[in-house]
């Protein structure tokens, strides 16, 4: 029951992704910002953080080709920058005590390393020709915040379940 509980949250937080921006995001909206839900990468940030890198880097592989299946038209832009970002946060959690605060700035940071791998990859391909100031103003700004939110909310009811999930996984 366990294997299933961890993506299917993950699953869930994907799901509500464009149910709130569908729902409080209409297209004739008169904000200048772009708020950007990235649940389920926080979530796999999470996983990454907690668990351990393998986890972190498949969920992120599966879930950015589900995003690229879904949203985008070009296959492996988010495949790559999920998995990547995944895994450099991983990396720097190694490096760092996991309390409330760090987690929460490598969520943030790992947010802000996927928007920028997103954006970087659709410049180069030709795909979006927002300016780098526009960007970071109206796109990444208001994303951190809200992801930030996310993470703070979800923090100790989700680390919890990570814990005793990897306590499992040791014992077997």
């Amino acid at each position: 029951m366990k294997k299933v509980f961890l993506p299917f949250l993950i699953y869930l937080a994907f799901i509500s992704e464009s149910s709130l921006v569908q729902a409080f995001l209409p297209q004739d909206n008169s904000m200048e910002w772009q708020l950007v839900p990235r649940f389920s990468m926080v979530l796999i940030l999470f996983v990454a953080m907690y668990v351990n890198t393998t986890y972190g880097l498949l969920y992120g592989l599966a879930f950015g080709l589900l995003t690229d299946l879904l949203y985008t038209d070009i296959i492996g832009v988010y495949l790559f920058s999920m998995a990547a970002t995944a895994y450099i946060t991983s990396i720097f959690s190694r490096y760092l005590f996991g309390n409330l605060i760090v987690t929460l700035l490598l969520s943030v940071v790992g947010v802000s390393i996927l928007e920028f791998f997103v954006y970087g990859l659709n410049s180069l391909i030709g795909i979006s020709t927002q300016m780098l100031d526009v960007f970071l103003y109206k796109r990444l700004l208001p994303t951190l915040i809200l992801n930030g939110f996310f993470a703070i909310l979800i923090y100790y009811p989700f680390v919890k379940q990570l814990n005793q999930i990897k306590d499992t996984l040791k014992e077997n």
